[in-house]
């Protein structure tokens, strides 16, 4: 549930999950929001008093969590490859070279626009890699999938659901191209074996023999694949 409290004049707002616990969980998440995980029989308004007592302690905590902005100049990884990023002020459509990352803002001084956009252009751009890599591996695998899309997903690279709909992780654009076809091999697969058994290994293996070293990739540098 959503809960408001007032702290030094301002109006602070978080989310209250109540469960069976004993302790009292606050967590500060990207973009100033925040999750409180509370006992259930805990008062509302002892809970409220908790988050007003630490709202400066978790404001500190939203700032560390902030992305620093994008500037040109910087070099950003695209599909494993480094590319320099230069901003430029417009509506054109952004596109890359193999050694540049030109991408068209309205305000390249706002930061926030500035990482909107380099985002949706990173995410259009792994849907269009994912489509491909799937037009190759379902039939190769002898599988069907339903609805595709591209996810600002925190822990997972890619999901199968029961009913063949496949969601990714746009992030996964930014890691080599090999990790995004084992991805995409790995929820294909998934279609054949719900599970993580051994023949779903040895189905993945029979694709791309060396999975391991683009799983352990993204297991290793996973965290670091973002901006």
């Amino acid at each position: 549930m959503k809960r408001e409290i007032r702290f030094q004049g301002k109006k602070l707002e978080y989310t209250l999950i109540q469960a069976p616990r004993r302790d009292v969980l606050i967590q500060a998440l990207e973009g100033g929001l925040t999750r409180v995980y509370a006992p259930k029989r805990m008062p509302l308004s002892e809970i409220d008093a908790l988050e007003g007592r630490r709202a400066g302690e978790i404001r500190a905590m939203q700032q560390a969590l902030a992305p620093a902005p994008l500037r040109s100049g910087e070099c950003v990884r695209v599909e494993g490859r480094p590319r320099r990023l230069r901003l430029e002020k417009g509506t054109r459509e952004s596109f890359l070279t193999e050694t540049e990352w030109v991408l068209f803002c309205p305000d390249p001084e706002n930061a926030r626009q500035v990482r909107d956009r380099a985002r949706s252009f990173l995410a259009e751009m792994a849907l269009v890699r994912i489509r491909e890599r799937l037009e190759v591996y379902a039939p190769r695998i002898g599988v069907s999938y339903g609805r595709v899309t591209v996810r600002n997903q925190r822990t997972r690279w890619g999901s199968c659901s029961a009913k063949g709909n496949l969601n990714f992780n746009w992030r996964l654009i930014l890691a080599p191209e090999k990790c995004l076809e084992y991805v995409v091999i790995h929820e294909l697969c998934h279609r054949r074996e719900f599970n993580h058994s051994a023949r779903f290994w040895d189905l993945v293996q029979r694709q791309m023999r060396d999975y391991q070293v683009w799983k352990d990739y993204l297991k290793k540098n996973g965290a670091g694949l973002n901006f």
